[in-house]
């Protein structure tokens, strides 16, 4: 986002002497008046004559975006975007909350209607909905990573870094699945990578492009597995101390490869947002980097040399299906596929189990769903603003497949190209099944994101068969 102030006009931080005047116009447009202070406001001024203004309201455990005013005579200018901007541009958090009944003005801008407010936010909605003060108000957010997202120079660059430690993996087309499923078929293996996932090109390429004061604090990250093993494994090579947090019923394959790529491995909560939550009190508290599973643009950068390779080896490709957990793998697709290759279609695919990123891209509104589903790399219970926003603006379908179809996708790599790919790995090519008859034709790169299935959970698929 840009700040620009509209010409002869000027950014200030409010006085004393100017509240009486932004009290005054805040209880005549019926903004939030609770608990005004010059120092959380900035004005935009004309001469001395204050044309607008936000604020930025602070909570003990978050901050609020509010109060945005322009003067009469100065609107339709672009004076309110100008403001909301620079009052981003200084927000104290990445996460920028703001609760508004003109969410229309706000999704132009990048904001996202949620679900998920911070408990302080959640009560003053309610007092203003008790209070009739505003008609049908909600809460929204918009992060600033979605700002450092990566450029396609970005990921060349990161692919340099990265082609002395990690080997390109195959893009082959399968002929016995490209004729059952009435379209040409690739596979893309990244079960083939070191730690059997796509993700370690984000951890490799995150841990060799730290600061030295980065790597002296150390890292930590949630996971389920393959996030988990990404960071251990380029850490690793970093000589980083790394530590993971994951659920209490973990895959105990993971949890030893973690551990023998010296990484320390925590147990908290019973699935993936609850050892999230311990590991992001954890960081904030201790001092470590906390490394998220979707929000972290180094690793989006990394995890996007994958689809450089995937438009390299098949220029002309039409469809790539992505599996979608946090959504890492998905929006490096549609940035460097769709920026390579405009017509490529890009189609997310999420356990029906676990179906929060889904249900959020299709409501445009960040939201939590239950977890039931045996896919690890796809037990993510919310959507996160970077990740969703990328993927309302540049994702052409998404997709859920049922434990059945994961299953049986599972069964067909393994009969049909002697792949063996976890759940999670697998639903891509589920995908695949249930859109053959859409895709007929058609030059489709499935992505095999990972091989780390739990024997139990092999043996179980092969019994079932």
């Amino acid at each position: 986002m840009t700040t620009e102030a509209a010409p002869n006009v000027d950014f200030t931080p409010a006085t004393a002497a100017d509240m009486a005047f932004i009290a005054e116009m805040i209880e005549r447009l019926r903004l939030d008046g609770e608990r005004l202070a010059p120092d959380q406001f900035i004005t935009l001024r004309r001469g001395k004559r204050i044309i607008a203004f936000g604020r930025i309201k602070p909570y003990d455990k978050t901050y609020e975006l509010g109060s945005v005013a322009v003067i009469e005579d100065e609107r339709s200018q672009g004076l309110g975007e100008q403001i909301t901007r620079e009052l981003i541009r200084r927000f104290p958090q990445d996460e920028v909350y703001i609760t508004t009944d003109l969410p229309a003005y706000y999704e132009r801008l990048g904001f996202l209607r949620t679900e998920l407010l911070p408990q302080e936010l959640v009560d003053k909605l309610e007092r203003v909905c008790a209070a009739k003060l505003r008609e049908n108000p909600v809460g929204m957010i918009y992060d600033r990573h979605i700002e450092q997202l990566p450029t396609l120079a970005d990921v060349y660059r990161a692919r340099h870094l990265l082609k002395p430690h990690l080997q390109r993996t195959p893009l082959i087309r399968n002929p016995a699945m490209s004729r059952e499923l009435g379209f040409e078929a690739w596979l893309k293996l990244e079960n083939l990578q070191p730690i059997g996932a796509f993700k370690v090109r984000g951890g490799v390429y995150l841990s060799l492009s730290m600061t030295e004061d980065e790597r002296s604090r150390g890292i930590i990250g949630a996971s389920t597995g393959n996030h988990g093993q990404s960071l251990a494994y380029g850490a690793n090579l970093a000589g980083v101390k790394c530590i993971i947090v994951m659920p209490e019923e973990a895959n105990p394959m993971k949890v030893e490869s973690m551990r023998a790529l010296g990484a320390e491995v925590l147990f908290h909560g019973a699935n993936f947002e609850e050892a999230r939550e311990w590991a992001e009190e954890h960081a904030a508290s201790e001092g470590v980097q906390y490394i998220h599973h979707s929000n972290a643009p180094r690793l989006i950068a990394g995890v996007a040399t994958m689809s450089l390779e995937i438009v390299e080896d098949l220029p002309h490709v039409d469809v790539i299906l992505v599996p979608i957990g946090g959504g890492s793998g998905a929006v490096a697709n549609c940035i460097v596929a769709k920026e390579l290759r405009p017509n490529v279609e890009v189609i997310g695919v999420q356990a029906a189990g676990a179906p929060a990123v889904y249900e959020s891209w299709k409501s445009h509104t960040l939201r939590e769903a239950g977890i039931d589903t045996a896919a690890e790399g796809l037990a993510t219970g919310a959507a996160y603003h970077p990740a969703l926003r990328t993927m309302i603006d540049r994702l052409d379908d998404f997709v859920l497949v049922s434990e059945g179809e994961i299953r049986d996708a599972m069964l067909m790599l393994a009969r049909a190209a002697h792949v063996i790919a976890e759940e999670a790995g697998a639903a891509a090519t589920a995908a695949a099944v249930q859109l053959q008859e859409r895709l007929a034709g058609k030059n489709v790169a499935i992505i095999v994101s990972g091989g780390n299935v739990p024997l139990d959970h092999l043996r179980r698929v092969l019994l079932e068969a």
